[in-house]
C-alpha cells in the first residue's frame, strides 16, 4: 500500500480583489514507502500547495488524500492531531521558521511538547539532544538562539524539529534554496543518510533541476496546477517528452564553460555521508 495517495485533488484560492486561482487542478500521485520524489516546476506552478494539501495543512476543496491509509480529509482537527507527529515538513527560509525568542533545544523539544508522549522533561532532553547529534549539530547549540546560527546550521533546526517526533513523512519545500553549493550538498547528503537510517518518505519540491536530479529517484513536474509529465528522474530530466519540461530544462542550464551546480554536487556526491 502506498504511503501517499492523493487523486483528484483540487484547491482554489480567492484573489484579494475579486475572482480566483486554482493553485492544484485535479491533481492525482501516489508515493510509496521509503521513496524520495521531486516536484518541479517554476514560482507559481502549485508545488508549495500540494505539499501543504499532502499534510493538509490547507484544506483541499475536493478530491481524496490519504496518508498511511488514513483520508484525513475526513478526519476531525483532534484525530488529525493525534497524527500530525508521523508527518512533518521542512521550509525553505530556516530562519523565518523558527522562534528567535527560542533556544533551539526548545525549538526542537517543542513538537515533543505539543503532541506529548514522549516521557518527562529529562526524556525530552535526551530525544532532543540525539536528534540534533543526527543532524550534525552538538549538544553546545541547545542553549543558543536562532540568531547566532548560520543559514545551513538553522536549516539543520528546522530539519531536527522535523525529525524528533519519528516521523515517516517529511514534505522538504525549497530546503535548500537558500543555502550556498557546498552547504546545500552537505545538507543533502545529510536527508539522504536520514532517510535510509530512518526508513523515510520523502516529497521534495524545488525548482532547482540538478538538486532533483541527484537527490530524488522519481519526479513529477508541475504546469498551472498540473502534472504535465512524471517519470524516474533519468526519464524525466535526460529525456523530456512535454515542450514545459524541456523549457523548464533549457532555462536551467548553466551556460558553458561554467561548470554550474550540477558539477559541484557531483563533486561533492549527494549520495553520500555528510
Amino acid at each position: 500500500m502506498a504511503l501517499i495517495e492523493l487523486t483528484d485533488v483540487t484547491k482554489t484560492f480567492a484573489l484579494p480583489h475579486g475572482g480566483a486561482k486554482v493553485a492544484v487542478d485535479g491533481v492525482s500521485l501516489s508515493v510509496e514507502q521509503g521513496e524520495c520524489l521531486g516536484i518541479i516546476g517554476e514560482s507559481g506552478s502549485g508545488k508549495s500547495t500540494l505539499g501543504r494539501l499532502i499534510l493538509r495543512l490547507y484544506d483541499a476543496d475536493s478530491g481524496s488524500v490519504v496518508l498511511e491509509g488514513q483520508d484525513i480529509r475526513a478526519l476531525s482537527r483532534r484525530e488529525l492531531r493525534r497524527h500530525r507527529h508521523r508527518w512533518q515538513i521542512v521550509f525553505q527560509e530556516p530562519y523565518a521558521s523558527l522562534n528567535p525568542r527560542l533556544t533551539i533545544g526548545q525549538i526542537v523539544e517543542e513538537p515533543l511538547i505539543v503532541h506529548g508522549g514522549y516521557g518527562g522533561r529529562a526524556a525530552r532532553r535526551e530525544r532532543v539532544t540525539s536528534t540534533l547529534q543526527e543532524v550534525g549539530l552538538s549538544p553546545d547549540f541547545l542553549d543558543r538562539r536562532p540568531a547566532n546560527l548560520s543559514g545551513g546550521q538553522q536549516q539543520r533546526v528546522g530539519i531536527a524539529r522535523a525529525l524528533v517526533t519519528d516521523p515517516s513523512l517529511v514534505v522538504l519545500d525549497e530546503p535548500t534554496a537558500s543555502l550556498d553549493l557546498t552547504i546545500r550538498a552537505s545538507t543533502l547528503r545529510m536527508l539522504n543518510r536520514l532517510r535510509e537510517s530512518r526508513g523515510l518518505t520523502y516529497v521534495f519540491i524545488s525548482h532547482d533541476i540538478e538538486t532533483v536530479r541527484h537527490f530524488c529517484s522519481r519526479v513529477v513536474v508541475m504546469h498551472h496546477g498540473r502534472f504535465v509529465e512524471g517519470g524516474t528522474a533519468q526519464q524525466v530530466l535526460d529525456a523530456p517528452v512535454e515542450d514545459y519540461t524541456r523549457n523548464l530544462m533549457a532555462a536551467a542550464m548553466p551556460p558553458i564553460p561554467y561548470r554550474g551546480r550540477a558539477a559541484v554536487l557531483d563533486d561533492l556526491d549527494v549520495s553520500g555521508e555528510s
